[in-house]
């Protein structure tokens, strides 16, 4: 079957100018949606980390079984859905080769969300979340000394914001 062809805004009979306002509508509904469910779940993730690391009693757990189960239940959900989108066979040669290239900034991840159990268990939520998301500037200023790249005036200022 062949796919059909986008049509441009001067060959766009009316009706399809209009059908593609209501798809870039949707898309920007989705996109706020989305963004809005992100930024509920990273509060919702530290609040819910520091509660239960504050609490003492029935609900002290160990925080590296967390870590660890959280990564086997991420590289098992990865690997079902590559499963049902390729095909069983070349899945697992290509899985294992990208799993083993990948294999140092795994374990650099499963030792910083360690060091993030640690830190929520000493430190309030609100200072933790500014803390952790000052990373991204020091990654741009980093990325600046050392790697020598160029920000423009307006990636600075929303480094700021």
């Amino acid at each position: 079957t062949s796919l059909p062809v986008a049509r441009t805004h001067a060959t766009a009979g009316p009706a399809a100018l209009l059908l593609s306002a209501a798809h870039r509508m949707a898309c920007l509904s989705l996109a706020t949606f989305v963004f809005w469910l992100l930024v509920l779940q990273n509060a919702g993730v530290v609040l819910l980390m520091r509660y239960t690391r504050a609490t003492r009693g029935e609900s002290d757990y160990v925080p590296q079984v967390v870590v660890l189960t959280i990564e086997v239940a991420k590289l098992a959900v990865c690997a079902a859905v590559l499963c049902v989108g390729e095909g069983f066979g070349p899945v697992c040669t290509g899985f294992l080769r990208q799993s083993a290239q990948s294999a140092v900034p795994a374990l650099l991840y499963l030792l910083q969300n360690n060091i993030i159990f640690f830190a929520i268990s000493r430190i309030d939520a609100p200072t933790f979340q500014v803390l952790y998301q000052s990373k991204i500037a020091l990654t741009a200023l980093l990325s600046v000394l050392m790697l020598g790249r160029r920000l423009s005036a307006r990636q600075w200022l929303a480094l700021l914001l």
